[in-house]
């Protein structure tokens, strides 16, 4: 087998953030719809991202001591396991919900449907980073990601506020919050990966 160059490793880092994608689509509809079957299918794609991430770390470290562009980016592949990570505790968090039968108010539900839109089209955007590098794309899924952040913070604070005022139940309020924390850590490793990607 011919030996594998960074660029073949970039698209393997391309192919590991739409598999993290496609975990987050089925996430979003086990949790709209409450089909435990989608989560199911999630946690698989979790598994395999994790698989992939410690082939995908060996090959670069492989390769770290004599390319530098090997070293610079030995850490996505781990950034985007974080991220299935971030996933999965949303998917287990619907799973809760579903089992425990909690109700998540029409604000919430709107809420979390405008972050599943952002985080996904985000995700989509950092794995072409993976292959293309274009500075622009970069900027774009930085600031994107900081405003997915922002909007995750500006939810729980909402939320809280509510909580406070006695207008939702307290399980179901913990339940919602461990969602909104999930999305604004997971802005943070696609930060990072797309960094290390863009050498900034």
């Amino acid at each position: 087998m011919a030996e594998q160059t960074v660029k073949d490793l970039k698209k393997e880092i391309y192919l590991l953030m739409h598999k993290a994608q496609s975990m987050l689509e089925l996430s979003e509809e086990g949790f709209m719809k409450g089909k435990m079957s989608s989560l199911d299918q999630a946690d698989e794609l979790a598994k395999e991202i994790h698989t992939k991430e410690d082939v995908l770390t060996a090959a670069l470290a492989k390769m770290a001591a004599t390319n530098s562009e090997a070293r610079s980016i030995l850490s996505v592949p781990a950034n985007v396991e974080k991220i299935a990570t971030t996933i999965k505790r949303i998917s287990q968090n619907s799973r809760e919900r579903i089992k425990e039968g909690l109700l998540f108010s029409d604000k919430a539900i709107l809420e979390s449907g405008k972050l599943f839109s952002k985080a996904k089209e985000i995700l989509k955007k950092a794995g072409e980073t993976a292959v293309t590098g274009a500075p622009t794309t970069v900027e774009n899924v930085l600031s994107e990601t900081n405003a997915l952040e922002r909007m995750a913070n500006d939810f729980a604070t909402a939320h809280e506020e509510r909580l406070v005022a006695g207008e939702c139940s307290p399980k179901a309020s913990s339940n919602y919050l461990c969602i909104l924390y999930a999305f604004d850590d997971m802005g943070a490793y696609i930060k990072n990966a797309v960094k290390k990607l863009s050498g900034k």
